[in-house]
């Protein structure tokens, strides 16, 4: 198998001690489905890199249409076609806190996926986590390289043999999940928490408010509860809903139609 550090092909990837996303979380990663050794959803995971960067105040020595270009290239080194890919970009060490630089680094890996379209597959049982909430700003968007909030979800979802937890902003109303965003619809029409709310800026979403008439709205728990139909997106699934605590008479009706239209542009 191989990587891609900075743009270099390598068999193994060599990181400082002094790496700032490993001293201070100093860094983000995004997240790519390819097919046919293409990226999939090019366009917003191009807006979401290009936002997180600019925030972050990262600056890489490459475009972004030039690294997804070195991802696709990886694709087909390690022989893969319909595979995801991960970029890890981190800044260049030097300094505490403050940084000596804005220049970053890059490693991108591909993974071998086993399906080669999107699927819905089985419904989701899913409850709540409140052990922490997460804050309303701008960084709670960023698909940053310090993800506390969602190890800790995750072992919780874990430890209660959950399919998914829903996360709880500052205000105390849901979300997103554990790695993904939420949607839910009631007598035909979507819904998504806007990303004042605090999710995270998933390129799925994106792609979903691109294909799918939805209202952003800050939804609280009996939302969920009511709802005709809960479902999750991340770049590589859309998953549905079955039970909620004592709910369980969801629908998969939009989940299905976001589904097919994915497939459609594959």
């Amino acid at each position: 198998m191989f990587y891609n550090q900075n743009g270099k092909i390598v068999s193994a990837v060599h990181l400082e001690m002094n790496n700032r996303s490993f001293l201070y979380g100093d860094g983000l990663f995004e997240r790519l489905r390819l097919f046919n050794g293409q990226v999939f959803n090019r366009q917003n995971h191009y807006n979401r890199l290009s936002f997180s960067l600019k925030e972050l105040q990262l600056e890489i020595s490459v475009s972004i249409d030039e690294l997804f270009e070195q991802a696709e290239y990886l694709a087909n080194q390690n022989g893969l076609t319909t595979c995801s890919a991960r970029i890890s970009i981190y800044r260049n060490s030097g300094g505490l806190y403050t940084p000596d630089t804005l220049l970053a680094s890059y490693v991108i890996e591909t993974m071998s996926e086993a399906s080669d379209c999107f699927s819905l597959g089985d419904g989701l049982k899913i409850g709540v986590y409140d052990n922490h909430l997460k804050s309303k700003g701008l960084l709670s968007t960023i698909k940053s390289s310090s993800a506390n909030l969602y190890v800790l979800a995750s072992l919780e979802k874990k430890s209660k043999n959950l399919d998914e937890l829903l996360l709880l902003n500052s205000d105390k109303r849901p979300i997103e999940g554990t790695n993904s965003n939420l949607f839910i619809s009631k007598d035909g029409n979507i819904f998504t928490p806007p990303l004042s709310e605090g999710p995270l800026l998933g390129c799925m979403r994106s792609f979903v408010l691109d294909h799918f008439a939805v209202e952003e709205v800050a939804l609280n728990l009996k939302d969920i509860q009511i709802a005709d139909e809960i479902f999750f997106t991340n770049c590589n699934s859309v998953r549905c809903v079955k039970k909620f605590g004592q709910y369980d008479d969801y629908t998969n009706t939009i989940s299905k139609k976001v589904v097919k239209r994915l497939n459609s542009l594959i």
